[in-house]
C-alpha cells in the first residue's frame, strides 16, 4: 500500500498539504528555505510551522517520496515537470515549450489498487531517487498537495486528464506489469491523444473517501482566437466560474497579468500582495509576492472554505500551456490561509502589470 506519509506520525494520512517558506524571512530574517508550515486530514486545525525541516528525510514531502525510490518491484510511477532537473548525463536538459506549465508525481500500485498524486509548484524536482529540493529553489515559496487515490482506476482516470488537458512534460516512469493499452502507459510515453476543445472537471475520491476536483485546461481551450490578442486565465475564466465564487489568488507573477473580473461578471480574482504568518501565531514571518512561487488559491467566502492548489499562473503567458489544479474544501486550512493573506483590494478589469 502506497500513500501520503504524515509529517507527524510518519504513517500513513489521507492528504497532506505543505507551503514551503521563503529564505530570509522570520523574526531575525534567517529562514534558510526549508521550513514549512503543514497541514493533513488528520486534523480539523489549519497550519502550522513544521519542526522538522523540507530537506529531513522524516518529513512528509521526503517521506512520501522515498515510497517510489525505494525499488518495491510492485510501485510505479510518473514524474513530470515543466523544468526537468538536471543529471550528470544530461546537466542542460532541453525542455519542450509546447508542453504544460505542470509539475507533479503519480504513483501507483497496480497490484495493491492504490497510489497517490501530489501536484506542486517546484522546478527541476524532484529528480529521480533525490527528495531534497534544488538549492536555487530555497529561495521562494513554493506549495505541494498530495492525496490518496481510493483505487488504481482512478490512477487511470487522472492520467488521462494530465495526457489531453495539462499536457505534461515526462522526464521519469517506471511501469511494473503495465500494458501498453494502458491510459498511464499512454501517459508515461506521451503517445498521441485526441485534443479535447472543453477543459476537465473530474472528481476523485481518497483512500478515506473523501472528495477531491481536478480541474484542468489545455493550451488549445485558452489560446486567443484570432482576432483577440488575449486568451482564457485559468483562475478567472475556469476556477471560479466552476466553483461559482470569487476567489483570492496566490501566483508567480511577471509581466502582464489577467484581469480580475470574468467575462460573465459573475465572479471576481483578486491577487495577494503580501503573506503574513502573524495571524497564525508567527510573527516577523512576513513576505511579499515577488518572493513567492506557490500557486494557491481560495474561495472568498467561508461558507464554500474551498481550496484550490495549482500548477499554472495568473500570467497572460499561461494561456499557451497547459495546467491544472486539485480543488478540496477543509474549514481550518481555509480559515489559515485566509489569514495569512493580504489582497489586492483593487479590482482590474484588462491585464495589467501588478506594482504592488
Amino acid at each position: 500500500m502506497i500513500s501520503p506519509i504524515s509529517n507527524n506520525t510518519s504513517k500513513p494520512v489521507d492528504w497532506w498539504f505543505i507551503y514551503k517558506l521563503p529564505m530570509d524571512v522570520g523574526p531575525r530574517k534567517d529562514s534558510n528555505g526549508f521550513e514549512f508550515l503543514y497541514c493533513d486530514a488528520a486534523s480539523n486545525k489549519g497550519l502550522s510551522l513544521s519542526t522538522l525541516s523540507l530537506e529531513q528525510e522524516q518529513s512528509a514531502l521526503a517521506s512520501t517520496l522515498n515510497q517510489i525510490f525505494a525499488g518495491e518491484q510492485d510501485v510505479g510511477y510518473v514524474l513530470w515537470n515543466d523544468e526537468i532537473p538536471p543529471t550528470s548525463g544530461n546537466v542542460k536538459p532541453k525542455n519542450n515549450i509546447s508542453k504544460g506549465h505542470s509539475k507533479g508525481v503519480l504513483a501507483f500500485s497496480k497490484k495493491n489498487n492504490c497510489g497517490f498524486y501530489l501536484l506542486h509548484s517546484t522546478p527541476r524536482f524532484p529528480a529521480v531517487g533525490i527528495t531534497e529540493l534544488p538549492e536555487d529553489e530555497k529561495r521562494f515559496g513554493q506549495t505541494y498537495i498530495c492525496l490518496s487515490l481510493k483505487d488504481y482506476s482512478e490512477v487511470n482516470k487522472l492520467a488521462e486528464v494530465l495526457l489531453t488537458q495539462n499536457e505534461i512534460q515526462v522526464y521519469a516512469s517506471h511501469l511494473p506489469d503495465i500494458g501498453a493499452e494502458e491510459t498511464i502507459f499512454k501517459l508515461a510515453k506521451n503517445q498521441k491523444y485526441e485534443i479535447p476543445i472543453a477543459p476537465s472537471v473530474l472528481k476523485l475520491e481518497s483512500q478515506e473517501g473523501f472528495q477531491f476536483i481536478h480541474i484542468a485546461k489545455n493550451k488549445h481551450w485558452s489560446e486567443p482566437v484570432k482576432p483577440a490578442t488575449i486568451g482564457k486565465d485559468f483562475w478567472k475564466d475556469l476556477v471560479g466560474p466552476n466553483l461559482k465564487c470569487d476567489l483570492d489568488v496566490e501566483t508567480w507573477r511577471r509581466g502582464l497579468v489577467f484581469g480580475d473580473i470574468d467575462p460573465d461578471k459573475k465572479e471576481a480574482t483578486e491577487d495577494d500582495v503580501d503573506i503574513d504568518l502573524s495571524k497564525i501565531g508567527l510573527p516577523g514571518y512576513k513576505w511579499p509576492y515577488t518572493k513567492d512561487h506557490a500557486k494557491w488559491g481560495i474561495s472568498v467566502k467561508s461558507e464554500k472554505d474551498h481550496i484550490i492548489v495549482s500548477d499554472l499562473n495568473r500570467q497572460l503567458t499561461q494561456c499557451k500551456r497547459g495546467g491544472g489544479a486539485v480543488v478540496f474544501n477543509h474549514s481550518g486550512l481555509w480559515q489559515s490561509l485566509d489569514a495569512i493573506q493580504i489582497t489586492e483590494k483593487k479590482l482590474e478589469i484588462d491585464p495589467h502589470i501588478d506594482k504592488s
